[in-house]
């Protein structure tokens, strides 16, 4: 008889507590759940609207602009807001009613960012001042570091490659100049100091004065040839203006890490005692590889700016969240390394969100999509290559490699001419400037990883730093500041 009330008394209490268990665990996964469905609209959403902001690039031959290119980027973000509308099922795309939960999106581009975020603006209603909060597309902020010291003032402006702008003061002297950073020891000249070639990974030398052979369809479809000289001038004017920094004690010793200050003349903490002297370029400093100290300063110079000013519109957002029609306190996530070294190498797309409920907590999370076709950028994938067998590849394909052992010629282009684009005579027509098939092994395998140029071929490397050269060359840069064949030492 003890035994059978001991056994009500157990059930009695263990029952309850299993069913409490089990619908708290209920709870919990399908908040997990729920998650989960939230992280793919947000990824969907910012996907869609990478998307958008790649078809406007390339069908606008404005699209290096500024004017042009917000408005490629508000365009962007509309679709944005109407798919992440639309996917959470609110007001048939109204997007008044999901950018509340947007604390802000940040656009990366090639040589600086926008952040869209909440502002302040004063309206009238019924013959009373009040003052409200909307998202808007801030001014374009570029990757500078400024540096300071008694007698020197010089700013420099980054990019996602080893192009550079430096202007200022030395001493009572302004000076403004442009130009790619680049290893000199690489490069080969005559005893009039013109580049003629570029010593590659392989130890063979790459002939830099000779023009490029290139062909491409017209909107007529008409098979076009012409010669660049593209090529050629990246070389000489990437030694010039390096030869002109590395030459320059004075600037070299201003443009150190400890000599950097924030827009109120304070040093950076981070920064403090650094007396590296990350201009002076050479062999150990090869502005191109990912641990020289060129490259390791200027991703802190732009992450910093990015932190900055984006906790700058959060704070804005989480001040004034009420007045945006929800009252969530935006807790910044924290960017893993892997998020940031994407950030700092690719054009991209940064949305946050927070505040929808999911289950028993707060929706808090963000996604980062990357811009492989676009306008603003070159990198080693975005370049395509053509040989005889009337396809393209990427440089990294066994195929490619296998072609260029039996003889066939290769060419390097922009990603993106082998996109459809608008004929500027009918822009309902569109036409290919490269109309050859893509490469079957190329799409089957995994063939994005960074490629290892060093590993290439001869002639594939000739091709590659051909290409790459080029298409550097003749990317439109806003920062550049002096159109130069040669600087005088």
């Amino acid at each position: 008889m003890k035994l059978q009330n001991l056994t009500v008394i157990f059930s009695m209490i263990i029952i309850p507590i299993t069913l409490i268990l089990s619908a708290y665990i209920g709870v919990q996964m399908d908040t997990i759940l729920l998650s989960q469905k939230y992280d793919t609209r947000l990824i969907d959403a910012t996907h869609d609207a990478v998307v958008a902001f790649e078809l406007n690039t390339i069908h606008n031959q404005y699209s290096t602009n500024a004017d042009s290119i917000r408005r490629d980027i508000k365009a962007a973000i509309n679709t944005f807001s109407t798919t992440l509308s639309v996917n959470f099922g609110m007001s048939g795309g109204n997007a008044t009613t999901v950018m509340p939960y947007i604390p802000a999106l940040v656009f990366t581009l090639y040589d600086g960012y926008y952040i869209y975020s909440p502002h302040e603006y004063n309206y009238e209603y019924a013959g009373e001042k009040r003052t409200g909060y909307e998202h808007i597309l801030k001014p374009y902020i570029h990757y500078t570091g400024r540096y300071k010291n008694s007698s020197n003032d010089i700013v420099v402006n980054y990019s996602l490659d080893n192009y550079i702008t430096i202007y200022g003061y030395l001493g009572n002297e302004y000076i403004s100049h442009s130009g790619y950073l680049i290893d000199t020891s690489k490069i080969v000249t005559d005893a009039s100091g013109n580049v003629t070639g570029y010593r590659l990974p392989s130890g063979l030398t790459l002939q830099t004065n000779q023009m490029e052979n290139l062909q491409q369809y017209n909107q007529n479809n008409q098979l076009v040839q012409t010669q660049s000289s593209s090529m050629q001038k990246y070389y000489q004017e990437a030694y010039d203006f390096t030869k002109w920094v590395t030459s320059n004690a004075t600037l070299l010793s201003t443009v150190i890490p400890q000599n950097a200050v924030k827009s109120d003349g304070s040093k950076y903490t981070e920064f403090q005692n650094d007396n590296t002297k990350f201009l002076n370029i050479s062999t150990d400093n090869d502005p191109e590889k990912k641990d020289s100290s060129f490259t390791q300063h200027k991703k802190e110079v732009m992450r910093i700016s990015i932190q900055e000013n984006l906790n700058n519109a959060i704070k804005v957002y989480n001040d004034h969240s009420p007045s945006m029609g929800t009252h969530a306190n935006f807790k910044m996530p924290i960017l893993t390394e892997e998020d940031w070294d994407k950030i700092l190498t690719n054009v991209n797309m940064i949305s946050f969100m927070q505040g929808m409920p999911v289950g028993t907590k707060i929706y808090n999370n963000y996604s980062i999509v990357t811009s492989t076709n676009n306008k603003q950028y070159i990198n080693k994938n975005s370049i395509y290559f053509v040989d005889n067998t009337n396809t393209y590849h990427r440089i990294n394909c066994p195929v490619l490699q296998e072609n260029v052992q039996n003889g066939s010629f290769v060419v390097g282009y922009k990603s993106i001419d082998f996109r459809n684009t608008k004929n500027s005579q009918d822009t309902t027509k569109y036409y290919y400037k490269h109309p050859e098939y893509a490469c079957y092994t190329c799409i089957v395998n995994s063939l994005n990883e960074d490629v290892e140029v060093e590993n290439l071929s001869q002639d594939l490397q000739k091709a590659y730093y051909r290409a790459l050269a080029r298409e550097r060359y003749d990317l439109d840069k806003i920062t550049k500041m002096l159109n130069y064949s040669k600087i005088a030492n």
